[in-house]
């Protein structure tokens, strides 16, 4: 597969215009003498070196919790080959496998998952420029989001990051033909004729350049459809890395103050034939990559559940494989003072490195992306799952937990031993009895001379010993060790734990698991923090004139949502919020919801809070009606938005029978508080004057009659409560948390300490 370029889009900048010392004064190519692509290919080679110095102390942490998630456990540390072996043990010894850790993987990323992190972009002047581009950018977050497809990417980045605890993302611009494709259609010069491209009119200082006419219109075929051509814009892209992708010097502790960044990737042959004919001859290939970490990154496509694709104890090898490639090391090195803009540097090969010239990528040459104050932008961004004082490699969330795996698998195999060797019954016979097998048929006759055993006695059968209790218990306490040290406990993975119903109880038990995830959603949110400003520096230098989005409005009608780029060039900020950065759980909201309603705080009588609070149950389809009423009224709302635009014939605001007002009230009084109804209201008096009538006319049905007493002819007072309103303490299953809050607050159950419970407690 050919893999896009991220260098893309073509970049004109040459090392001549950066100021590097190392480029020739003047000449036609980027690098003309020799000497310069050698000072480059130094320079990297010195960094190279430097940033896998000592590297394979992480690496093999790793691949051992990698292993240990596809279920290779029976591993261990091989000082001389620096490679994970199997473990050589007996034939009769057992290997059985309790994969805690692949169970603890999927939870966590299904923890993750849910979490909905949405960041919010913010103006960063008060001018109305940067305003305004803060809400468009807040609209275009999740249109970019789907663009960059980081529903799948984030999937990717969330195993690096829990199996590995690194996790790294780099956002380019792809140039892809085939995305964001756009019809230019050409003018035709009123003057002479010529038909020209918009762009060479725009060059020419809006005239024709052959006969310098000023009029123009649009050109047209014989059958009159427009002459044109189309271009691609391309698309943003953000590519999850691994950590065996990646290197940087050891010795930087924070992501944010790395001198550089090397990016490794296997290029096979038929990429170089397609993209770079002329290094195919020069480039001195091989069947697997030479540089350690790609070769254990590519052992991984060949290791699953029951082996590798390599020799049986050499877990780390990259397999024989039969495509011939090269190793690919792509250079970032920030801004310094021989390379203001940056630089960016590709070379292919280990054994015999040539560095790849691309005049249309611009390689080598400066960063290609920047922000609005052209400002190189360095596109990577990283997240530790666990923090480690003194260095930059976060640790993973296996870590802590494989000496426990190891007991555990240790432990089953020695009730394994127990149950084979010593809990099957025997038989007991005498020597010379005369018995020489036993068939095990229902019904079987046994025989046997009691004068040839010597008298020893007849044949005795034994029963097998069972496994000691005790080895169960130490089993449970090992897995209740795993859910403490990695914070998986039941609640997160769906189950309810035993003997737990309060709804209160549940919700303590799920902030009591995510409190242990705290510094891992920190790090998370603060990555896609990173990304949402990086991609919309990509989108506003690089991204369409317009952009169209589809959008699903509150009365489940498609609308319509067109965003200029021009809108974007103001200051802005990304922030994530802290509330996002935890998962909003159905139980904790249902907790919420209960408790409120017995504190009085909500009215199930009310439509409105009946209609909201079905539908975070997921339940809006048990009240057909109800929900029929709100589209009714979402759809009448937003009918006289646009008959608003070109009031012509009868407004839509009008009153049916059908109708239900105090549904319609309600829903109209949270549509009248909107921005959009403020301003079309301040725009137009007469809008206002026509709403107010309407909301008259509905507050007209909702006032109920008042009753008169004949005899005394005075109000007759309406009787405390309301119908159907729950009762204080809940029913059915809501009284689980009215006994929670009952229990958690009754004074029977303050501790009496070691006095008669009838006697008093202090002064009467």
């Amino acid at each position: 597969m050919i893999e896009s370029n991220p260098l893309t889009p073509p970049n004109t900048g040459s090392l001549e215009a950066s100021g590097n010392p190392l480029a020739p004064a003047a000449g036609p190519t980027m690098l003309t003498p020799a000497y310069d692509e050698k000072a480059l290919l130094d320079l990297f080679d010195k960094l190279k070196r430097e940033s896998t110095e000592q590297r394979y102390i992480f690496e093999r942490e790793w691949l051992r919790d990698l292993y240990y998630v596809a279920n290779r456990q029976w591993i261990y540390y091989h000082p001389t080959r620096r490679e994970w072996v199997e473990k050589r043990l007996q034939q009769w010894v057992p290997r059985p496998v309790t994969n805690k850790m692949a169970e603890i993987v999927q939870s966590l990323r299904s923890n993750l998952a849910a979490i909905n992190t949405i960041p919010t972009v913010r103006p960063a002047g008060h001018d109305t420029q940067s305003m305004a581009a803060a809400e468009i950018a807040d609209q275009m977050i999740p249109l970019i989001y789907d663009e960059h497809r980081m529903h799948s990417g984030m999937r990717e980045n969330d195993f690096w990051f829990i199996g590995t605890g690194n996790a790294c993302i780099q956002m380019s611009w792809d140039r892809d033909k085939r995305t964001n494709r756009v019809f230019l259609p050409h003018e035709q010069c009123a003057t002479c004729g010529q038909i020209l491209p918009p762009q060479v009119i725009v060059k020419s200082g809006q005239m024709c350049p052959v006969c310098k006419g000023r009029q123009f219109k649009p050109a047209l075929r014989p059958d009159m459809q427009p002459i044109g051509e189309w271009t691609a814009f391309g698309r943003g892209k953000t590519t999850p890395l691994s950590p065996f992708e990646w290197a940087f010097p050891p010795n930087v502790i924070r992501f944010d103050e790395l001198p550089y960044i090397i990016r490794l990737r296997w290029r096979d042959k038929h990429y170089y034939e397609a993209n770079f004919p002329e290094y195919v001859n020069r480039i001195v290939w091989e069947k697997s990559p030479a540089d350690r970490s790609l070769q254990l990154f590519k052992s991984l496509s060949t290791s699953n559940d029951i082996g590798t694709g390599s020799q049986y104890s050499f877990l780390g090898s990259a397999g024989g494989h039969t495509v011939d490639g090269v190793t690919e090391y792509e250079l970032w090195l920030k801004p310094t003072d021989e390379f203001p803009g940056g630089l960016v540097l590709r070379v292919a090969g280990d054994k015999n490195p040539i560095l790849i010239q691309s005049q249309d990528e611009g390689l080598p040459g400066p960063f290609p992306y920047k922000d609005i104050d052209q400002r190189p932008i360095f596109p990577f961004a990283h997240a530790a799952y666990e923090h480690m004082g003194g260095r930059l490699y976060g640790r993973s969330a296996l870590s802590p937990l494989i000496q426990k795996q190891d007991q555990l698998n240790q432990l089953d195999s020695l009730i394994q031993l127990i149950v084979q060797r010593m809990s099957n019954p025997v038989w007991v016979i005498p020597e010379g009895a005369g018995i020489d097998q036993f068939s095990g048929q229902p019904g079987w006759i046994m025989k046997w001379n009691p004068l040839a055993a010597g008298g020893q006695g007849k044949p005795e059968r034994l029963a097998g010993e069972s496994v000691p209790n005790g080895l169960f218990e130490l089993r449970s306490q090992y897995l209740k060790d795993i859910e403490e040290l990695s914070g998986a406990f039941d609640i997160i993975k769906g189950q309810k734990p035993t003997g737990v119903e309060a709804f209160s109880a549940l919700q303590l038990l799920v902030e009591r698991s995510q409190s242990r995830f705290g510094s891992a959603y920190s790090a998370r949110g603060e990555m896609l923090r990173q990304w949402a400003s990086v991609a919309l520096e990509l989108e506003r230098q690089f991204g369409p004139e317009q952009r169209t989005r589809i959008v699903m409005g509150d009365h489940k009608g498609y609308t319509f949502r067109h965003f200029e780029n021009a809108q974007l060039q103001g200051a802005i900020t990304v922030h994530i919020e802290d509330g996002n950065q935890a998962q909003k759980t159905a139980l904790g909201e249902r907790a919420a919801i209960e408790q409120a309603n017995t504190l009085r705080l909500i009215n199930p009588e009310d439509p409105d809070q009946r209609y909201a609070i079905l539908t975070k149950f997921g339940l809006s389809d048990l009240v057909p009606a109800l929900d029929t009423h709100v589209q009714a009224a979402l759809q009448m709302q937003d009918a006289f938005e646009m008959w608003a635009q070109q009031p012509v014939g009868p407004s839509p605001l009008v009153v049916k029978p059908w109708h239900d007002p105090m549904i319609h009230w309600s829903e109209r009084i949270k549509w009248l508080n909107t921005d959009r109804m403020r301003e079309l209201m301040a725009s137009n008096v007469e809008i206002e004057k026509l709403i107010t009538l309407h909301l008259g006319q509905l507050q007209m049905l909702i006032a109920p009659p008042v009753q008169i007493d004949p005899k005394t002819g005075e109000p007759i007072e309406q009787p405390a409560g309301q119908p159907g309103q729950a009762p204080p303490g809940g029913v059915g299953g809501g009284r689980a948390m009215g006994n929670s809050n009952a229990n958690s607050t009754s004074t029977k159950i303050v501790p009496s300490g070691n006095r008669q419970s009838n006697q008093q407690q202090g002064p009467a």
